[in-house]
């Protein structure tokens, strides 16, 4: 009895094309509130830095509230709360530059690939967030707050805390040396128990995977064992094409022999490197004769030039009278 394998391959660049889009690829609708907190910290920070540098040229501004606002002033007993909203739009406005700056290396594909693009999403998290650690600290101590004892509490909370709870430490641990060994980046595409997607984040707990129809697997750190990296260099598309049992062997490598293979690669320019005739496969039980070629090109075109290559050379044993055989496997009853 036999028995026909069918397998429907698409990858992410096919789901593009109809316009398939996952939740992270999606563009983010940015609400009007939003947009207008934006407008006014963006007008907070420019008049703040305006009357820093040039209020000594105004002269309806105090120079006392000037030098309250400043920081690196040399005042004595500044009021707190002012000079606390001058370190605020400081230590903000600093955070967002280097996040924006963070955020266009990881636009720039050459850089980002010799960084580690989860390298560089981390450090835009700690950024953001030291930057609100740096914040509190500030409000507390313009309370009157003792925060060098509240670093020390935190110290202690933290120990014990860390005890409760091995396996975050474990994953964070884990999410240390993804990242640190590069075993894979983000945009890479991995096979991991199976699962084969493309890795949408590498997160300090967990990581998230997303296959060709877009769903989305979370794993912890910590229970990523062994992985197959297949970004990391050139693929490699088996193309199978059967032979019907009574066409003859020697006469369709005399057809191979004479055919330039290298201008399959040149009207398709995902084909990295002309594709290359292996020889005969493999003879089934009715006689159907498999020949097999290869053709190196990037993981993420994958099924795209398997389609490409099946078409190729269908198109060329028509036009030379091969005749093709059903592509069936044999099976026992």
């Amino acid at each position: 009895m036999a028995a026909q394998s069918n397998q429907f391959r698409i990858d992410k660049k096919d789901l593009e094309k109809l316009n398939i889009k996952s939740k992270g690829q999606e563009k983010k609708k940015v609400s009007a509130g939003t947009v207008i907190f934006r407008v006014v910290c963006a007008i907070i920070a420019v008049a703040y830095f305006a009357i820093i540098f040039f209020g000594k040229y105004l002269t309806f501004i105090p120079q006392e509230f000037i030098d309250n606002i400043n920081p690196f002033s040399s005042i004595e007993n500044p009021n707190g709360w002012l000079r606390l909203i001058g370190l605020a739009v400081i230590v903000l406005t600093a955070s967002f530059i280097l996040r924006f700056l963070l955020g266009q290396l990881i636009k720039a594909k050459s850089v980002a690939k010799k960084l580690s693009i989860a390298f560089i999403e981390l450090l835009a998290n700690l950024v953001k967030y030291a930057s609100y650690i740096v914040l509190i600290f500030f409000f507390l101590s313009a309370c009157g707050i003792n925060t060098g004892e509240i670093l020390a509490g935190l110290g202690i909370l933290a120990l014990i805390i860390g005890l409760g709870v091995t396996s975050l430490i474990e994953d964070i641990v884990a999410g240390i040396f993804i990242i640190a060994e590069r075993l894979f980046d983000v945009g890479d595409i991995i096979v991991l128990d199976g699962f084969r997607g493309t890795v949408v984040s590498i997160g300090i707990r967990s990581t998230k995977i997303a296959d060709v129809g877009n769903d989305i697997l979370t794993v912890r750190n910590s229970s990523i064992g062994s992985i197959v990296n297949l970004t990391d260099r050139l693929s490699c598309v088996a193309t199978t094409i059967p032979l019907a049992p009574q066409e003859s062997i020697t006469h369709v490598e005399e057809i191979i022999k004479n055919t330039n293979l290298a201008k399959i690669r040149e009207s398709n320019p995902k084909i990295q490197s002309d594709p290359i005739y292996l020889g005969l496969y493999d003879i089934t039980k009715k006689g159907v004769q498999l020949i097999m070629f290869i053709a190196p090109c990037k993981e993420e075109d994958r099924y795209d030039v398997e389609r490409i290559m099946f078409h190729e050379l269908k198109v060329l044993f028509e036009s030379n009278g091969v005749k093709l055989g059903a592509p069936t496997i044999d099976v026992e009853d």
